[in-house]
């Protein structure tokens, strides 16, 4: 079997364990196990009806519920297999109802809500009221429930458990106090019986001595003895005087060791009633904080319901602020989606000026060679002129025909300068 130091478990409601006939008046068992079958001695075990604490288990002491009257229990020699069931004596149909086991280990908490439902009688009665009838035969089914259990029944589960383990301590506390302050009366008692004893023996002894005198010196008849006989009985009436006072005087002890029990019983009978007033003014006290609470925590809920309604709105108001910057990035993204479809048109143009630029140069180029060409045709036409100027100059020289023909040379070296220069053009 698995040691009590595993941490990891959970509650379960054994399958046989679930319906079963039952009279009234008779012993019940709620089962209850831990899963896997661990030991629970070292742990903390309460149960729970509605909000009422029927029993606790802590310490390795078990507690019974306030208003269960010694009715409620746990196997403590079952603990060991992980049993943790809650035990009634007496059965009522008033226990009928729905338990919460909370079973506690170190910083582990681990609970199970169990329906005890009853259906109607052999007699075909419903089960609906309580009864004080002793012996009739119900019906119970064990279920586990899914019901959920809110803030403040869980302070009045804790207020309840703490009350009963609260009640207990102070009693116990005052049983021991109570047994003290008897136990050293008796002691007291014991030792003033013992010193009664040890004085009427010494009376009795006193006495024989005073019988065994008279038988002995009965017979004399002189003075002197009889004086001293009467002496010594007067000196006995004396002893025996004040052997009474003493035990007139022990007696008025022992009536006023009665009178401070008396007292003392009383001061004990005033102390629990003050006990139970202040257990009410706790109990009162108790409510009034709940109350407190209650509506510490409905003034906190409407704050967190206000906040909330603050952050929905905020949220709204971002939301909005996020779908108004939404839709300008759309329109941003669709401007410059066309101007990248601009930048694509303006890049097709300058590719295609920059192939009109290509072919106007390369024509440009053309020209230009074109234009040396004719430059140097021109070099060569003012060359063939220079040579004409200078035969003309030789020809100035000789007759008028021949100034004609150079008039007509020189007219046809003008027109073919005027088509040279048209090409150039």
């Amino acid at each position: 079997m698995a040691s009590a130091s595993s941490n990891e478990f959970y509650l379960i409601i054994p399958n046989e364990s679930q319906s079963a006939e039952v009279k009234l008046g008779s012993d019940v068992t709620v089962p209850c196990h831990l899963s896997p079958e661990i030991s629970a001695v070292d742990m903390e075990i309460r149960w729970f009806k509605e909000t009422d604490c029927a029993c606790l288990y802590k310490n390795r002491k078990v507690i019974e519920g306030r208003s269960y009257n010694g009715r409620t229990g746990l196997s403590t020699k079952e603990l060991n297999r992980g049993n943790v069931s809650l035990n009634f004596r007496e059965f009522r149909e008033s226990d009928i109802g729905v338990y919460l086991c909370q079973v506690i280990s170190e910083d582990r908490t681990e609970e199970i809500t169990i329906g005890l439902e009853a259906r109607e009688d052999s007699d075909g009665q419903p089960v609906n009221q309580p009864s004080k009838i002793q012996g009739r035969q119900v019906h119970l089914t064990l279920h586990e429930s899914n019901r959920t259990w809110g803030e403040n029944q869980r302070m009045k589960m804790e207020e309840s458990a703490l009350m009963a383990e609260l009640e207990v301590n102070y009693v116990k506390v005052l049983h021991q106090t109570i047994f003290k302050v008897f136990k050293n009366q008796g002691k007291k008692l014991e030792q003033t019986e013992l010193q009664l004893k040890a004085s009427k023996t010494d009376l009795e002894r006193v006495l024989q001595q005073l019988e065994t005198i008279r038988e002995k010196y009965g017979l004399l008849e002189n003075n002197k003895d009889l004086d001293m006989k009467e002496s010594q009985m007067q000196q006995i009436e004396k002893q025996l005087l004040q052997m009474t006072k003493c035990i007139e005087e022990k007696q008025n002890q022992l009536e006023e060791k009665d009178k401070q029990l008396e007292d003392i019983s009383k001061q004990i009978s005033e102390k629990e009633k003050l006990l139970e007033s202040t257990i009410k003014e706790m109990e009162t006290s108790k409510q009034q904080q709940l109350q407190t609470l209650i509506q510490e925590q409905m003034r906190q809920q409407e704050m967190l319901e206000k906040k909330e309604q603050l952050r929905i709105s905020e949220f709204n108001e971002k939301a909005k602020c996020l779908e108004e910057t939404k839709s300008l990035l759309e329109e941003r993204d669709g401007k410059i989606k066309d101007l990248e479809k601009e930048k694509d048109r303006l890049n097709e143009e300058l590719q295609d000026k920059d192939k009109r630029l290509k072919d106007i140069t390369a024509k440009l180029i053309q020209t230009v060679r074109e234009v040396e060409k004719k430059q140097n045709q021109l070099q060569g036409k003012h060359t063939q002129l220079e040579n004409m100027h200078k035969m003309m100059n030789e020809k100035t020289r000789r007759p008028e025909n021949k100034s004609k023909d150079l008039e007509a040379s020189k007219f046809q070296a003008e027109q073919q300068d005027t088509k040279s220069t048209h090409l150039e053009k």
